[in-house]
C-alpha cells in the first residue's frame, strides 16, 4: 500500500489489447505458455483499471486486508435489525478513498466507541487500494464500508423523483445537496447517529444523552445543524424532513435542505424560538448546546491550527464529545502532526494509526 496519493495505471483496456496483439505478431513469441501468462497479466491489469466484475470484499482479502466491505442491496443488512446504535458517515463526492482527515474522523469514532457499529457509506463505483485508508480502518472490527449506488439507494423511496429528475445535478452545491438528502434517507432506512466527516470524536458517545437529538450550530443558538444528529428508526421527525425535502428544493440555496430546514421544522412543530433552547415543546427530541460537538465556531476555525495551550485545549475538550474541524474552510491549512497545533494534538491521541500511516501527507 502506498501513501495518500495514487497514480492510475497507464495500461488501459484498448491499449492493453493492442499491446498483446503486437506481442503475438512478434516472431519470437509463439510459446503458448508465454502468451497465456501475458493474457493473465493483462486481465489482472484490466481488473485494476476498470474494476470490471470485481467483488470488493474478495479483492480486499486477496490484498491481505480484513476490512469489512458491504455492497448495499435493498433490504440488506444495513436496513435490518436495530440500527439505532450505529454511527454513520457519508462520502458523496464519488471519490474512491478517504482523505487523511476523513480517515481520522472515522478512526476516532471507532476507537472511542468500540462496541458500536461504524458505517461509512460511499458512492464510488470502486475503491482505491493504493492509499492507506483501508489499512488504518481494518484495525477496527466495528468499521464497515458500505458501497452505495445512489440510483438504487433512492429508488422506490419518497426521494426517488428528486434524484432521477436531476435538477440538483445542475446546482453549484450538488455534492452538498446530495449529502443533505442521502443522510436523511439513511435515517429513513435505518435510523442512527450521523456525523460529518470532519468531526474528531473525543470520547465514548453517551447513548442515553445522544439519542434523538439535534445540535445548535453556535452559542447564539439561532440555528440547528445537520452536521451531527441522532434519530431512531421511525421517529416522526424523519418523515417530517423527508416530506420537506420532497416538497421544497432550491438549487441555489446552500443551507435550506439542512440547518435551515431542521430549524424551520422545530420552530413550526415544537415551538422552538431562536436563541431559546428551553422553548422546545417536543419531549421526544433533545436540543444540545453547540459545544458538545462544535466548541470552536465556523468563524474561529484558525484556533485549531494554533498552539495547544492549556486554555485552548480546555476550550476545545471540556464537556465536548467531538470537535468539528470545518474542512470547508480549513482544508488548505497544513496540519503538522508532530507539532503543538490543537488539531495535531487531538489527532495524535484520537486517530493514532491515521497519523502513523500518513504523517508526511496530512493535508487531504
Amino acid at each position: 500500500m502506498g501513501r495518500w496519493t495514487f497514480n492510475n495505471l497507464a495500461l488501459g483496456s484498448v491499449e492493453g489489447l493492442a499491446y498483446l496483439s503486437c506481442i503475438w505478431r512478434h516472431r519470437k513469441v509463439k510459446n503458448i505458455l508465454t502468451v497465456s501468462l501475458l493474457v493473465a497479466f493483462l486481465y489482472f491489469l484490466l481488473m485494476l483499471t476498470t474494476g470490471a466484475g470485481r467483488d470488493e470484499q474478495i479483492y480486499a482479502r486477496e490484498l491481505g486486508l480484513k476490512i469489512r466491505i458491504i455492497k448495499w442491496l435493498p433490504g440488506g443488512e444495513t436496513e435490518r435489525g436495530d440500527s439505532n446504535r450505529r454511527i454513520f458517515f457519508h462520502e458523496t463526492s464519488g471519490r474512491s478513498d478517504l482523505g487523511l482527515r476523513q480517515t481520522c474522523t472515522v478512526e476516532s469514532a471507532a476507537k472511542n466507541n468500540p462496541g458500536r457499529p461504524i458505517q461509512v457509506f460511499m458512492t464510488a463505483e470502486r475503491l482505491d487500494y493504493s492509499s492507506p485508508w483501508l489499512e488504518v480502518l481494518q484495525n477496527y472490527p466495528n468499521v464497515s464500508i458500505v458501497l452505495v449506488d445512489p440510483r438504487s439507494y433512492f429508488a422506490e423511496t419518497p426521494l426517488d423523483g428528486w434524484y432521477t429528475e436531476g435538477e440538483w445535478r445542475k446546482s453549484m452545491y450538488s455534492v452538498v445537496h446530495l449529502s443533505d438528502y442521502i443522510r436523511v434517507l439513511t435515517l429513513l432506512k435505518g435510523g442512527g447517529m450521523y456525523m460529518d466527516l470532519d468531526i474528531i470524536t473525543l470520547k465514548s458517545l453517551d447513548e442515553k444523552l445522544l439519542r434523538n437529538f439535534f445540535l445548535f450550530e453556535t452559542e447564539e443558538m439561532k440555528l440547528l445543524t445537520n452536521s451531527v444528529l441522532h434519530l431512531e428508526r421511525g421517529h416522526w421527525l424523519i418523515e417530517e424532513m423527508i416530506q420537506r425535502l420532497v416538497k421544497y428544493y432550491d438549487p441555489n440555496e446552500y443551507m435550506w435542505h439542512g440547518p435551515s430546514m431542521i430549524s424551520n421544522i422545530m420552530s413550526r412543530k415544537c415551538g422552538v424560538k431562536r436563541g431559546q433552547p428551553n422553548s422546545n415543546n417536543c419531549t421526544d427530541v433533545r436540543l444540545l448546546p453547540h459545544y458538545k460537538f462544535a466548541p470552536i465556531s465556523n468563524n474561529g476555525w484558525e484556533i485549531l491550527f494554533g498552539d495547544a495551550t492549556p486554555d485552548r485545549l480546555a476550550q476545545v475538550t471540556n464537556g465536548s464529545y467531538g470537535v468539528h474541524c470545518w474542512s470547508g474552510k480549513s482544508k488548505e491549512e497544513q496540519l503538522k502532526v508532530h507539532s503543538n497545533q490543537v488539531y495535531s494534538v487531538l489527532a495524535r491521541e484520537h486517530c493514532p494509526l491515521t497519523v502513523a500511516f500518513g504523517a508526511a501527507d496530512f493535508l487531504a
